[in-house]
């Protein structure tokens, strides 16, 4: 008998501890739930979210709409959501003649700009090639300075292969400028009289002026103890002096920029 009671309590005192202690069916149950409520509050607040994006979506969508019911009352043109007429088909077809009008004129304004560009570009390395080979530029024009002498008809040949000619004078300033870089020694320019004594003539076509003029004293003479009698070419120094063509100078060639 006391085998039997002995029993009975570790029996008692086994499921009393076992007691206190939830199954695992209950904390899932619990756990799924806290789940579930959690994900619910978070679609809660997506949807809140989306209601006020959605919200203001909308209230920039209606602007857009006024604004372009404005600009259409503004061209005269009637605006309804589901208008279809003629006369808003017509507008709209003038509208869009007009955008294809306006783009073709911006294609051809750019294509002049890309041939005004490489014209630029060409004139640039032209530019660049003179000033390499010993042209110098002043006042808008560039000049070129031989180094060797000849006489004045060769002097013209070799302007006119450079695509130039003979230097003219028309300013005091430039007189200056060519008396400085020649150190004021004697050299061809683009003036003469042969072809009518006494009716002098610049050789790239500038209007000769007894206004603009810087003779020396006396000059010219036609002095005829010159060669054949004659003095139809000018060098220049400080000053202009005639001479005979057939001397040999150095000279200045003058190409306008």
């Amino acid at each position: 008998m006391e085998r039997d009671h002995s029993y009975e309590n570790v029996v008692k005192l086994q499921v009393d501890e076992r007691a206190p202690f939830p199954s695992r069916r209950s904390i899932f149950i619990s756990t799924f739930l806290a789940v579930l409520v959690l994900l619910l509050a978070v679609l809660l607040v997506a949807v809140a979210v989306l209601y006020f994006q959605k919200d203001r979506k909308l209230q920039e969508l209606e602007g857009v709409i006024e604004k372009i019911r404005t600009t259409l009352q503004l061209s005269n043109v009637p605006f309804s959501p589901g208008n279809t007429s003629d006369s808003f088909r017509l507008s709209d077809a003038y509208l869009l003649e007009n955008i294809h009008q306006t783009f073709a004129k911006i294609q051809a304004h750019l294509k002049d700009m890309r041939a005004s560009r490489n014209a630029a570009e060409a004139r640039y390395r032209n530019l660049q090639g003179m000033l390499s080979s010993g042209w110098k530029f002043y006042n808008g024009s560039f000049y070129f300075f031989s180094q060797e002498a000849k006489p004045w008809k060769d002097a013209v040949a070799a302007c006119r292969s450079r695509g130039a000619h003979l230097t003219s004078v028309s300013s005091r300033e430039e007189m200056e400028y060519l008396s400085k870089e020649t150190k004021e020694k004697g050299v061809w320019i683009g003036l003469t009289d042969q072809w009518r004594e006494g009716t002098w003539t610049w050789m790239d076509g500038t209007k000769y002026s007894k206004d603009v003029s810087f003779w020396l004293p006396g000059q010219p003479d036609n002095w005829t103890g010159a060669p054949g009698h004659q003095e139809n070419c000018v060098t220049l120094t400080t000053k202009w002096n005639d001479v005979s063509c057939t001397y040999s100078y150095k000279w200045i060639c003058k190409k306008p920029l």
